[in-house]
């Protein structure tokens, strides 16, 4: 009976005290709901993203080659140990704006299985199935549809009978790119197979059996998938000469027959000049021996020798314009055999899922958010367990009277505490359940719903990480039953009779401003009373900033990131790459480079242009993994300076010259380089070079190494020779850039422009995504702070209420009473705002470290409305908690609060 009586009285505490109880809930929800769901977010969103590429069969690698890829190349692939389809594929332009990327369709390939969203797949020759963005165009179910050029295919028209999406493609706006038309690819296209008449396949798809069950982002995928592209690179290491060999030999099938051919009619041609030149001099010779015939003859035969030199100089008419035609036409073959000389090996590329469109940029998204969730989530974790503890052992502290009264009735310590137990558990369990379930199905899904727009994933599958789960659990229960355990071993210590008598009150002491005279003296006693016991009660006055700093920092925290994740374009472009346009050659012949620049030279948007020697290198530091920059040098190093600002870490200005090389920020950092340091590098061709480094710059996006002409010459013993434009030019719109693309395509000298716009709104768009989580951390830090906010209030009005009681007792009015209160919240506000806009600053900068990638260097900026909102949003919060008070203390039993002893 004893222990049910208790029981009941142990449950009617929490009914007896519901705005604690509901707070101490409330922080323990909001901690558990943030750390859990927003560190579940990266993980399910890349589960959803492999679940979904893995339901559709989507390749693990694909390898394509310049020259094509032959039933040899087929052949070859197939004795790897994995499944491979082989396809047809080809680029088109539809008009300058509009660029297709044409697909063989075989029934009976498994991989890249396509979403039909509307109509089915194509059945016969003349049917065709697009990409839905086509739909953006104008195409609809039952069109034809028309290729200008049909020298790929059977057929030039074809009826569109379906639209799909395809695993290879999980971004909306992303298709890659092509060499014809705008260069941007704008939407794919499926015809059967047997309607393609190219001689060659286009591109191979492999799928391997020991990456099925691993997720497409997790690190263990992708060390598996490395290794299978070095196997597969080392099975066609040999393929490029080979093939190399293999088109000569089939291109002098061809040339040899025609040389022979050639060369025939050559000799007869020379056989018929020797009869016509023998033809001449016989008729030289009559009209020579008719001089001396009598003149009645003569006139008799003259007419017949004129006859016979007009079909003579006929004949030689013929014999010339026959040798003209042979000569183009040996011409033709020299040509043709220079160009073969000149032919080059294929290139053989390989593309895992990582290289697929969109899919560098949702891993990204999923990479930031698990970087904010390792560092911001896990502050306001601790913000609320800290409070959590605090409120739970100010609630035992409270409780000495009926522990002491306890103790006197008999009741053991375990007893006594077991009421406290379940108050803490109760609260922790309701707290910890709710959060974890709530912040796993709630926050991933809304995450993805506010940035869905920008895939094309067929829906998020939410599953239960349980390391967050279990780590906010431990946490919450030992902040929750420790604060209740530690406040409980020290009361229990002391005997009933301490225990029932009311704890001395702390003695007020003269603080400091009671020495700044003049200042002192203008307080009105009110003042004076509520300073004094702000220093009074020096551990709550700590915790009550602590908790408000720690929340406004939160919210500083959460805006700060927004600025700084979307501040990397503006100090990216424009203060460091200052132009706007790369325009690729296909070559670095110098035929080339003049040709690609009488093109721009036509563009009237076009302001000035520079060539630079562009490459991929890789740098391959000691115990750690190949990293790959971009090799930049410029012909003019003083020209340069206007395209590239390159500035130290200091913001001095730095020069390309004789001395060494300039290398970016991000890889010195990564991997301790310093100025006077030397560096090796690779070429695509293995060859390694070493460079001085002159200095180190300031960069955001990407990583390059910079050398002067000059220097390049020097290390590498080989001539400078550009491949590469840097374009400067107006303002330009899409329809411009388009336009300018297409002319330099045209041109044959241009593999691809690259305007920079793109990359600006591709880079703006990824840290869009953000802006979802951003929102949700700033509304939950707010929700924390109010709760903050209100319950250390509470605490403190629930400690003092005999004195809140006695002052009012005295007369004091209610508006004076709550302002005796909350006159010590306000000083407590702003002094947490102040140190919760430090703890914002280096909180955000903390976090951005975390979240730097080895491509992308996140600026630390935060703008003044981040502080307006958190200073706002904390005062906002801080009147709304000094109205609930005061609406509580007016309706206070004094005579109650005074006899609470009693």
């Amino acid at each position: 009976m004893k222990n049910k009586t208790y029981l009941k009285a142990s449950f009617r505490e929490i009914s007896q005290s519901k705005g604690r109880f509901i707070a101490i809930t409330l922080i323990i929800f909001l901690g558990t709901f943030l750390f859990v769901g927003v560190k579940a977010t990266g993980p399910i969103l890349n589960h959803s993203a492999s679940a979904y590429v893995d339901g559709h069969q989507l390749a693990d690698l694909q390898v394509t080659s310049t020259m094509g890829l032959t039933d040899e190349d087929i052949a070859l692939a197939e004795k790897s140990d994995a499944q491979v389809e082989s396809a047809y594929q080809f680029y088109a332009a539809v008009n300058s704006d509009e660029v297709v990327q044409v697909n063989s369709y075989n029934n009976d390939h498994t991989l890249n299985q396509l979403l039909i969203k509307e109509g089915h797949l194509p059945k016969n020759k003349d049917e065709i199935l697009l990409d839905t963005e086509a739909k953006n165009y104008g195409y609809q179910l039952g069109d034809t549809y028309t290729f200008d050029q049909t020298e790929n295919l059977s057929q030039e028209s074809y009826t569109i009978v379906g639209f799909a999406d395809s695993p290879m493609y999980i971004s909306v706006a992303e298709r890659g790119y092509a060499n014809i038309g705008s260069g941007v690819v704008s939407y794919f296209a499926y015809i059967p197979e047997d309607t393609f008449t190219m001689d060659v396949k286009s591109i191979l798809y492999f799928s391997f059996d020991d990456v099925q069950s691993l997720e497409t982002y997790s690190d263990a995928y992708e060390e598996k998938m490395d290794n299978h592209q070095e196997t597969i690179e080392a099975l066609f290491a040999d393929r490029p000469q080979t093939r190399l060999a293999e088109i000569k030999a089939e291109a002098m099938e061809d040339i040899t027959p025609a040389q022979d051919e050639l060369t025939d009619n050559q000799t007869k041609l020379d056989d018929a000049q020797e009869q016509l030149d023998a033809a001449k001099e016989q008729l030289a010779t009559q009209k020579e021996a008719l001089s001396q015939l009598p003149q009645a003859q003569q006139a008799a035969l003259t007419t017949e020798v004129t006859a016979g030199e007009a079909e003579l100089t006929q004949q030689q008419e013929t014999l010339d314009a026959q040798q003209e035609q042979l000569d183009d036409a040996q011409q033709t073959i020299n040509d043709n055999l220079a160009d073969l000389d000149a032919l080059e090996e294929p290139t053989y590329l390989y593309n895992q899922r990582k290289d697929n469109p969109g899919f560098q940029e949702y891993g990204g998204l999923s990479d930031r958010i698990a970087a904010i969730a390792n560092v911001f989530p896990v502050f306001f974790f601790f913000i609320a367990a800290l409070i959590t503890f605090t409120t739970l052992s100010r609630m035992v502290e409270e409780n000495r009277k009926e522990i002491g009264t306890l103790k006197a009735l008999g009741y053991g310590k375990a007893e006594i505490s077991i009421k406290y137990l379940i108050y803490a558990l109760l609260s922790s369990a309701i707290g910890i359940l709710s959060g974890a379930i709530l912040g796993t199905e709630l926050l991933p899904r809304l995450i993805y719903f506010l940035s869905s727009d920008r895939y094309l994933l067929d829906g998020i599958r939410v599953y239960y990480v349980w390391s967050p789960i279990i780590l906010a659990a431990s946490a919450f229960l030992i902040a929750a039953l420790g604060a209740c355990l530690f406040v409980l071993i020290k009361e229990l210590r002391e005997k009933p009779a301490q225990l029932l008598q009311v704890r001395a009150p702390k003695p007020g002491k003269r603080i400091f401003l009671e020495r700044i005279t003049p200042l002192w003296s203008r307080l009105s006693f009110n003042q004076k009373v509520s300073f004094r016991n702000i220093f009074r009660y020096k551990s709550r006055m700590v915790m009550a900033i602590i908790g408000i700093a720690g929340c406004t920092g939160l919210m500083v925290a959460g805006v700060g990131l927004k600025d700084s994740l979307g501040s990397v374009t503006s100090k990216q472009f424009g203060p460091i790459t200052d132009y706007q346009a790369v325009v690729t050659l296909t070559d670095s012949k110098e035929a080339t480079l003049k040709k690609a620049e009488a093109a721009l030279g036509k563009d009237t948007g076009v302001t000035d242009t520079l060539a630079v020697n562009s490459e991929n290198i890789e740098i391959r530091p000691e115990n750690q993994g190949k990293q790959s920059l971009t090799l930049m040098v410029p012909a003019d190093n003083d020209t340069f300076t206007d395209y590239v600002h390159l500035t130290s870490l200091e913001g001095n200005a730095l020069s390309l010259n004789d001395n060494g090389a300039v290398l970016t920020m991000k890889y010195a950092e990564l991997y301790d380089i310093n100025v006077g340091d030397s560096l090796t590098f690779y070429t695509s061709d293995q060859e390694s070079f070493t460079v001085k480094i002159s200095g180190i710059a300031e960069n955001y996006l990407g990583n390059s190494l910079y050398l002067s002409q000059e220097t390049y010459e020097a290390i590498t013993d080989s001539d400078f020779t550009p491949n590469t434009l840097l374009l400067k030019s107006d303002t330009m719109n899409q329809k411009q850039e388009e336009n300018l693309s297409t002319a330099l395509l045209e041109t044959d000298s241009v593999k691809n422009t690259t305007f920079l716009s793109t990359q600006i709104n591709t880079q703006n768009e990824s840290m869009g995504n953000l802006d979802s989580i951003v929102l949700i951390l700033v509304v939950l830090s707010g929700a924390l702070a109010f709760v903050v906010l209100y319950n250390l209030t509470n605490i403190n009005v629930s400690e003092r209420i005999r004195e809140l009681s006695t002052i009012k007792v005295l007369g004091f009015y209610n508006k004076e009473v709550t302002m005796y209160i909350v006159r010590e919240n306000i000083v407590f506000t702003l002094f947490g705002i102040l140190a919760g806009y430090a703890v914002g600053y280096f909180l955000t900068d903390f976090i951005l470290m975390q979240a730097s990638m080895e491509n992308m260097v996140f600026p630390l900026v935060i703008n003044w409305p981040a502080y307006a909102l958190a200073g706002g949003m904390t005062i906002l919060f801080t009147v709304i908690v000094m109205f609930v008070t005061h609406v509580k203390l007016t309706r206070v039993n004094m005579i109650d609060a005074l006899k609470s002893n009693e």
